[in-house]
């Protein structure tokens, strides 16, 4: 017997890959999250109809839930819809690119797509998925989870599981990385070559990311820890106290990564301008670049940082460290568009000066996993979920299509990082019994200093989780080192200074 249902997407959104990543979230306080997969498969004889659309990366639906179910109709008798929880039994890894086999087969770690059931005993839950409705008007509706209490659930993620998954699928897959032919001033052009020898576990990747100074071998070397990670071949993704230990005690934690451009002050970089001229817009583009290149090792960090940390004598679940590696492979991903964009320009990135001011931030909350959480990603990145809409609109104002395309996508992106920001914050404060919203407010305080300034991008802030008891009329008290005084002392002895978060246009 099922139970309720919730609308997740129209029928013709299914129609640009065959798997989905879905991420369920209760309305009440604090928020549970879930995050699960959803499978199409066609019959043999299936052959839709509906054009093709391409994917943005993400999406948001309005959401109705019924206390019954969906019934199917004729127009999937051609297509079937299964859905399971996105974390295998067996090895805690991601089923994102597990391989799918469609008949019986005698394999001891199969998962049964129907039941969730395997030869081996284990057992992961699967849902419920029915289509309402027909022709254009036909919906698809997931069970939702089954957990303590009556909860109302809703859609803050539904997205194709990458181009490996399109339908049908791409000819050829463009590289990120930079390719031969461009202007030779621009340094570590070529595709970076990995290491003979790689890290076997995804702690080791995460202090070998963190200790790599070139931002193109960064980028390659996170791309293949989320690559190896997903097809299983990593001996742990959360790692044993045991290997934290002797991780540590090899590498140990980095007070700063290594840099190949040398930073100065926030107050010392220079006006970007309104992004009217080509100048002022690749001013702006090495702005959010180096501000890429410190977030693919934050969410590095978050993973080495707080490997072991516990919250009431329970450690942090596989699902945290693969959500932070996911935000790691999307920031790898806008650094390197970022820079490729650059060289298209005629720059490059490390041509400007650049800041360490976000990684300042998330020294201040080194200690606390709270702190970390609120300050770089419920403050930081959100702050780029309100900045990055005024930016496109000057990139589009100045005929700019290529930078606006790139800032789409890591808008979207962001959107979800904000998400998994608040998943986790929530997820701590429900284990320790705090108001989230009460909680986020105090660690503003205590860890942000001057006010949090709109304008606010209140829908984009909403579908993360992020209402606006969080944030209006919220000041942070906290007083940085003394030897960052003077760097943050421009502006006149204004309140509020977060232009070292996130740049913008003037």
């Amino acid at each position: 017997m099922t139970g309720k249902h919730i609308e997740v997407c129209s029928l013709q959104d299914t129609l640009s890959h065959t798997r989905y990543f879905l991420n369920l979230r209760t309305k009440s306080t604090p928020a549970i999250y879930r995050r699960l997969l959803l499978f199409r498969i066609n019959k043999p004889s299936a052959s839709p109809q509906v054009p093709q659309e391409s994917s943005n990366g993400s999406s948001h639906h309005e959401q109705a839930e019924s206390s019954s179910s969906p019934s199917p109709i004729s127009d999937a008798s051609l297509t079937e819809f299964y859905c399971m929880e996105e974390t295998c039994p067996h090895l805690g890894a991601p089923l994102s690119h597990a391989e799918l086999e469609i008949d019986d087969i005698e394999n001891t770690r199969t998962i049964d797509l129907r039941g969730g059931t395997s030869a081996t005993g284990l057992s992961t839950c699967t849902y419920n998925v029915r289509v309402e409705g027909t022709g254009s008007d036909a919906t698809v509706w997931v069970e939702t989870p089954s957990i303590e209490g009556d909860h109302a659930w809703e859609v803050v993620e539904f997205r194709g599981v990458s181009e490996e998954f399109a339908d049908p699928p791409p000819l050829s897959l463009q590289s990120l990385e930079l390719h031969d032919g461009q202007p030779t001033s621009a340094p570590s052009q070529t595709q970076a070559e990995l290491p003979g020898e790689l890290p076997k576990t995804l702690l080791e990747f995460a202090h070998l990311i963190l200790a790599t100074s070139d931002p193109i071998l960064k980028c390659a070397l996170t791309r293949e820890a989320v690559t190896r990670m997903r097809a299983g071949k990593l001996r742990s993704i959360r790692p044993s106290l045991a290997e934290v230990k002797r991780v540590r005690g090899d590498v140990g934690l980095l007070d700063e990564p290594p840099r190949e451009q040398v930073a100065v002050p926030p107050g010392r970089t220079g006006k970007r301008g309104k992004g009217g001229s080509e100048k002022s817009r690749i001013l702006m583009l090495h702005a959010l670049a180096n501000i890429e290149q410190y977030a693919i090792d934050l969410a590095w960090d978050i993973i080495a940082r707080f490997a072991e940390f516990e919250v009431e004598g329970e450690r942090l679940p596989v699902d945290f460290f693969l959500d932070w590696a996911k935000v790691a492979e999307d920031e790898a991903k806008h650094y390197s568009l970022l820079s490729k964009r650059l060289v298209e320009m005629g720059s490059y990135f490390g041509a400007h000066t650049v800041h360490a001011g976000l990684w300042e931030s998330a020294s201040d909350t080194a200690d606390s996993l709270l702190s970390r959480i609120a300050i770089i990603h419920l403050v930081a990145e959100a702050r780029g979920v309100d900045m990055n809409p005024l930016t496109m609109a000057k990139l589009r104002a100045a005929d700019d299509a290529e930078s606006t395309r790139i800032l789409e996508i890591i808008h979207a992106d962001e959107i979800t990082h904000v998400t998994t920001g608040h998943r986790w914050f929530s997820w701590i404060c429900n284990k320790r019994g705090l108001d989230p919203v009460q909680q986020f407010r105090l660690e503003v305080s205590n860890n942000f200093h001057g006010d949090l300034k709109g304008p606010f991008n209140v829908e984009d802030r909403a579908k993360a989780g992020l209402t606006p008891d969080f944030y209006t009329d919220l000041r942070g008290h906290h007083q940085r080192r003394e030897d960052r005084q003077a760097a943050y002392a421009h502006g006149g002895g204004k309140s509020g200074g977060d232009e070292h978060l996130h740049p913008r246009l003037t």
